[in-house]
């Protein structure tokens, strides 16, 4: 696996393709300040100093001189082992939200794998949206040119979407959606309170289901991420 394979792996658990960029090229120069980071990986020296902040917020990277700004990659085996924790926590969400459906109905949660029948998925919860939409995941969630068109359609015909989103997932969201800004790596969705999803970032997998009782404990979830995320812009 060249550097390349790397970052795009990286983006599926949620990097944004700078932050990863940044990330590997940090992990082989050791101690470095944003600029050479930014000749290593390639990349605009504002967006490298950007993706360094960034990770060091999410715990990829830390600090280690002030002045000038120099930051240090953390193991990849102690980053994994966090990435790991928030991916299990996201599943345990939904565990919790399949098992507190009562038996009779635990029929109507299903699990889907592969990219086409994810999308198809969301693209069917997003055509069908008549109130309200929730969606929260990091930029490669949004890259999908179809899901935007839906969410601009959501939006046309006076659907209230709201999006929850890194700083690159802002610019690929039509207008009209209301946004804040928060770093996650999961995709979910939620639809007129009655529909809930939770994928994998890059639609390869997902568990969801068509139970107002039981989208209802995501929504609680999902309403807590937009009560303490940040209004963008």
């Amino acid at each position: 696996m060249n550097r390349a394979d790397v970052v795009e792996q990286l983006k599926v658990v949620g990097l944004t393709s700078y932050e990863a960029k940044a990330y590997v090229a940090l992990a082989g120069l050791g101690p470095s300040e944003p600029k050479r980071v930014a000749s290593e990986s390639q990349i605009p020296y504002p967006s490298a100093y950007t993706a360094l902040r960034t990770l060091a917020s999410k715990g990829w990277v830390e600090q280690v001189v002030k002045k000038p700004v120099t930051y240090r990659a953390k193991e990849p085996a102690s980053v994994r082992a966090m990435v790991s924790s928030r991916i299990e926590d996201t599943f345990k969400e939904l565990e919790m939200i399949y098992k507190s459906e009562p038996t009779e109905e635990a029929e109507l949660v299903y699990t889907l794998r592969g990219r086409g029948k994810v999308l198809d998925k969301v693209y069917e919860m997003l055509r069908g949206a008549k109130q309200g939409v929730i969606v929260v995941a990091p930029s490669m969630g949004f890259e999908d040119a179809k899901i935007m068109e839906l969410l601009a359609e959501s939006v046309a015909r006076g659907v209230g979407v709201r999006a929850i989103c890194d700083d690159e997932g802002i610019g690929l969201l039509p207008p009209g959606v209301e946004i804040r800004t928060g770093n996650h790596v999961a995709f979910d969705l939620l639809v007129d309170d009655s529909v809930a999803l939770i994928g994998l970032p890059d639609h390869s997998a997902c568990g969801w289901v068509d139970s107002p009782a039981v989208a209802n404990h995501l929504k609680e979830f999902l309403e807590l991420l937009w009560s303490t995320s940040s209004p963008a812009g």
